[in-house]
């Protein structure tokens, strides 16, 4: 019999003690397997046997177990080799001597309450266990950058991502910026060098939407961009400028931008990197719609929710496909007149008494972004739910409006063009309420979304300053109600002119034809 210690008495109230609990614990073990060793002895006749050993409560035993843990009698020389050596503590013994017999301090245990090893003078099975794989995307090495659970993912299947070998550890990203402000970061000052001609009236610029078809261009977008190939001969012949083309979205469908897509659906059909295209190195200015959001550029609404960023500018990150090469690393090197520098962004060009501003309004829209469920349900699961983008989006639209009151109060152009996706979405009131006292200025709005060529409204003077230009010939069937693009040509007199849908911009109506009938536009 092991007499009794005062580390036992003094572990029954204070059972936190790391030296008493794991003194009990050794306590409790040497009973058990010194029951063994004399049940043993007994036979050999070394050791008497006695009803008192199995009697004795483990709380009147005690174990020397390091220094100041007490003093206690020791075992014979048999029995502590049995015991106490090290090379006999293996398997869930080694925890049970760890000194913490909770539940959550044992990894096959994890998720049950109280202790488990022991359990009183129990060890549990879990107590050996090793803990269950992890489902989440971000714990399994393949799946690195995708969001929720892959293996399994939570319709049962497991991800190809869930066997693929670890990938090298990516280099330590900066901080984000704080999640309830977006911050639009760009080069407001012409970074394009777009020439303006001295004389403002002859300058202009073309705006088109909902273009971009997928995979290779149709007969609508490649008809509407001849169109304006032979529209902007004419233009050039009597000696007109052309600035810039506006893209009020849905440049690329149906759900993103592909690699493959800046080559197939921009350079290709618009000639814009060929030097015998009228369209040649003319910029692009352009604002995201949704059909540029969904299962193709993922993180196009959730940047912050990818592990390592396409970019961090400023310590927020970026995740769009579509933007400029310092947000999208990866974006083909041919394409530096396509610019969108941020979500929202202001482009200034003070020799033409004109300014851009270019805005993402997607967050009215979050269930058709890709078209719809079909184009969005893997974009959103990456992203942790619909209610993430939803969250990310809001913030980008808020930080949007500020960047209207800013233009507001700050800008001196005469012409402001506010470019965004939807109709009844420019906020041109929001724009014109910051205006500061005195400050005048001629404000277009121009979107697309709806697929046709069409005046919404007129200034004082009687032109066009709510462009619908959605007729680009990207989408969809079973006709584009009238296909084109429209053009605005400045006047000396700091305001313009515009064409929504003569025939110098627009296709007959019913001359574009689909074959195929998309189930969300």
């Amino acid at each position: 019999q092991l007499p009794p210690s005062p580390c036992m008495s003094e572990c029954v109230s204070v059972r936190s003690s790391t030296r008493c609990v794991a003194a009990q614990v050794m306590a409790s073990l040497l009973l058990l397997l010194v029951m063994a060793g004399k049940a043993a002895a007994e036979v050999q006749g070394s050791v008497p046997a006695t009803d008192s050993m199995e009697a004795q409560p483990a709380s009147n035993m005690s174990l020397q177990v390091g220094a100041g843990s007490g003093s206690a009698s020791t075992p014979s020389p048999a029995e502590a080799a049995e015991v106490v050596s090290p090379m006999n503590l293996t398997g869930s013994r080694l925890a049970f001597l760890a000194g913490d017999p909770s539940c959550s301090a044992h990894p096959g245990c994890a998720g049950l309450p109280g202790d488990c090893c022991p359990n009183g003078d129990m060890m549990l099975a879990c107590c050996s266990e090793a803990p269950m794989p992890s489902p989440a995307c971000s714990a399994n090495p393949g799946c690195q950058g995708l969001g929720g659970d892959c293996c399994p993912h939570p319709s049962g299947s497991m991800l190809a991502c869930c066997s693929a070998p670890s990938a090298a550890a990516p280099p330590p990203q900066p901080p984000l910026a704080p999640q309830d402000v977006y911050i639009n970061q760009y080069n407001p000052a012409n970074p394009l060098s777009i020439h303006v001609d001295p004389v403002r009236s002859n300058n202009y610029f073309l705006i088109l939407g909902d273009w971009g078809t997928a995979v290779t261009p149709g007969t609508c977008q490649r008809a509407v961009a001849q169109h304006m190939k032979d529209f902007v001969v004419r233009q050039r012949a009597a000696g007109k400028n052309l600035l810039f083309v506006a893209s009020v979205g849905d440049n690329f469908y149906w759900s993103g931008v592909k690699e493959e897509s800046w080559e197939a659906s921009w350079a290709q059909p618009y000639g814009v990197n060929d030097p015998s295209s009228p369209l040649h190195d003319v910029p692009w200015l352009s604002v995201l719609g949704n059909h540029d959001y969904g299962d193709d550029d993922p993180f196009a609404g959730c940047p912050h929710m990818m592990l390592r960023a396409l970019s961090s500018v400023g310590g927020q990150a970026y995740g769009a496909k579509q933007l400029n090469r310092d947000k999208n690393p990866s974006r083909p090197a041919n394409t530096e007149k396509y610019w969108l520098p941020d979500y929202n962004y202001h482009y200034e060009l003070p020799e033409a008494d004109l300014e851009v501003i270019a805005l993402d309004t997607n967050v009215n829209s979050i269930a058709t972004l890709g078209g719809d469920w079909h184009g969005n349900s893997e974009a959103f699961n990456t992203c942790g739910g619909e209610g993430q983008v939803w969250n990310f989006l809001e913030k980008v639209y808020r930080s949007g409006r500020a960047l209207l009151r800013e233009r507001a109060q700050a800008g001196t152009a005469r012409t402001v063009l506010i470019l965004q996706h939807y109709p009844g979405a420019c906020q041109k009131e929001v724009f014109e309420a910051a205006l500061p006292p005195g400050r005048k200025v001629n404000v277009i709005c121009a979107y697309g979304h709806v697929h046709a060529q069409q005046c919404n409204g007129w200034n004082l003077q009687g032109q066009c300053n709510m462009i619908l230009s959605g007729g680009g010939g990207g989408c969809c069937a079973p006709e584009i109600a009238q296909a084109g693009f429209a053009a605005v040509s400045l006047d000396d007199a700091g305001s313009f002119r515009t064409d929504v849908s003569s025939g110098e911009v627009s296709m007959p109506v019913g001359s574009c034809h689909w074959k195929r009938r998309l189930r969300q536009a």
